[in-house]
């Protein structure tokens, strides 16, 4: 053994005697502890089923944040309103409306916002639910109207403020909205009547002055209308389309100076505001500050790429400075936005028989089907359809008859199909109207006579084309500026086109002299 062994071995056996020695004796187990154990264990088990129902949350899970309730939205937004910025007060109303979607009041007042942004074919979605929500609220009927007149339906705006009055007669913003609608109607006594009216009812509302300044203004009372906005400005000084109804009416006296101010401050309080931009690009022209204007009319556009008449103004912009490469691009824009957003106010699409040898013009009375334009989903804004139905359904002619029409608002282009038509005698014609889109001389906008096939079914693409909507200069003056560029073929539509919107036209008249006597020069004639 060698010697480290040798130490250890002595003392691994001595450990060994110990251990030994000191092993307890066996206890017997007891009942009191098994007890306990069958106790804790039933109970585990019982928590455990708990659980399993919901009854008990799970322990040691991070404690759920609470949800913000749709009046801290509601709050949110009036606070967002307050400082001028609409868009985040839009959003908030959005929001609370994702938690309570039953409050009418949220309705109205995202709607009213709305179309103050200028976007009034969502304040009509967004109004008219909440008028079907609740039929008898004299507010919602009030919004309505007003999202109705901002979205060019004049007529509907003033029956839905009367619906409004009649529902309350004391609502001082139902007299408001129908004295701008009687505006837009040039029903000048009572666009008065009930703009004063309203302000007898209620003169702390910020709205009722500023449709007060609105009436004036469009009478030509430029310094009325000024204090009236100014009035509405006392009351909520951070409301930007009412600093550019300030800047409008200096403008139109003549004080540039103030009217820039206005429209700065408007910029100031909502930078995201086109039409203040715009508004005081254009101030800027007219003051023969070319390149100050160019700068803020594209401010305008990049603030809004869809806004067509900013497009216009900086055509107009370039125009002025001899630039024709610069200025032809910009009016075709404001030329095809302003007919897309005339296209997106189709209301319906009706086919009628046309007597072929018939001079009354228009359609006919005699309407045979008929389809209310929708947009295809709330996302896309340029795609309109219509399902047609036959007006007299009870006719057994007509039982299996069925179409539709489908319109890009942005191109023009529309497809109409129709099956199960029945056959008409000689001398007769189907023809297809569109209510709410008129050509550029203002007749209802046609497809002229509809040639079926034998089974009464027809598939056919066609374009609108030019539609009323575009200013005439923008067609005479982009005539012009080809004319200047020598492309009459371009220029000759374009005076055409301003001549239907004005037979009379000067500059449009003019225009095709001058292209005919630069032809002539060309042939030696």
């Amino acid at each position: 053994m060698r010697g480290e062994d040798a130490i250890i071995a002595p003392l691994r056996s001595k450990v060994v005697q110990n251990v030994h020695r000191a092993k307890p004796e066996k206890r017997q187990p007891s009942w009191v502890l098994i007890i306990l154990l069958l106790v804790l264990i039933a109970a585990g088990l019982y928590v455990l089923e708990m659980i399993s129902r919901g009854q008990i949350e799970r322990p040691f899970e991070p404690t759920p944040i609470p949800t913000l309730s749709a009046f801290f939205y509601v709050d949110e937004a009036e606070d967002w309103y307050q400082q001028g910025n609409l868009d985040e007060a839009i959003a908030s109303y959005e929001q609370a409306l994702a938690l309570d979607p039953a409050d009418v009041n949220s309705y109205v007042k995202m709607a009213r916002l709305l179309a103050l942004k200028q976007r009034p074919v969502e304040a009509v979605r967004i109004a008219q639910k909440a008028t079907e929500m609740s039929p008898e609220n004299a507010q919602a009927w009030a919004v309505l109207g007003m999202a109705y007149d901002w979205n060019g339906d004049v007529a509907r705006a003033i029956d839905a403020c009367k619906r409004a009055i009649d529902l309350d007669p004391t609502y001082a913003r139902s007299y408001a909205y129908l004295a701008e609608a009687y505006t837009d109607a040039v029903r000048w006594t009572e666009a008065r009547e009930a703009a004063e009216l309203a302000l007898q009812l209620d003169n702390r509302d910020e709205d009722v002055h500023r449709n007060y300044g609105y009436m004036l203004e469009n009478q030509g009372d430029y310094v009325g209308a000024i204090a009236a906005y100014e009035r509405a400005l006392e009351i909520h000084p951070n409301l930007a389309h009412i600093h550019i109804a300030v800047g409008r009416n200096y403008r139109a006296l003549g004080d540039f100076e103030a009217a820039t101010r206005s429209f700065h401050r408007a910029t100031e309080i909502d930078p995201s505001d086109a039409k203040a931009y715009d508004q005081l690009g254009w101030t800027y022209y007219g003051m023969g500050e070319y390149e100050q204007a160019e700068t803020y009319l594209k401010k305008a556009i990049e603030a809004d790429p869809e806004f067509g008449q900013a497009f216009g103004h900086l055509a107009i912009n370039y125009w002025s400075r001899r630039n024709w490469e610069d200025a032809i691009p910009n009016f075709e824009r404001a030329i095809a936005l302003a007919c897309a957003e005339s296209r997106q106010q189709a209301e319906a699409f009706y086919v009628t028989i046309e007597e072929l040898d018939s001079e009354i013009p228009g359609p006919s009375p005699t309407v045979v089907m008929h389809g209310d334009f929708v947009f295809v989903s709330e996302d896309d804004r340029d795609t309109l359809r219509a399902v047609l139905k036959p007006k007299d359904t009870e006719a057994d002619a007509w039982a299996d008859a069925r179409g539709a029409v489908t319109l890009n608002a942005r191109t023009g282009q529309y497809t109409l199909e129709l099956q199960g038509i029945p056959r008409i005698r000689y001398g007769q014609a189907y023809a297809g109207w569109f209510d709410g889109i008129n050509t550029l001389n203002g007749a209802p906008l046609s497809t002229g006579s509809l040639v079926l096939e034998s089974d009464g079914s027809l598939e056919v693409q066609l374009d609108t084309g030019w539609v009323d909507g575009p200013r005439i200069e923008y067609f005479y003056t982009l005539g012009l500026a080809y004319f200047y560029k020598g492309d009459c073929e371009k220029s000759y539509p374009l005076f055409y086109a301003a001549l239907q919107i004005d037979p009379d036209d000067y500059s449009a008249l003019e225009g095709i002299r001058l292209c005919q006597e630069a032809e002539a020069g060309e042939s030696g004639g």
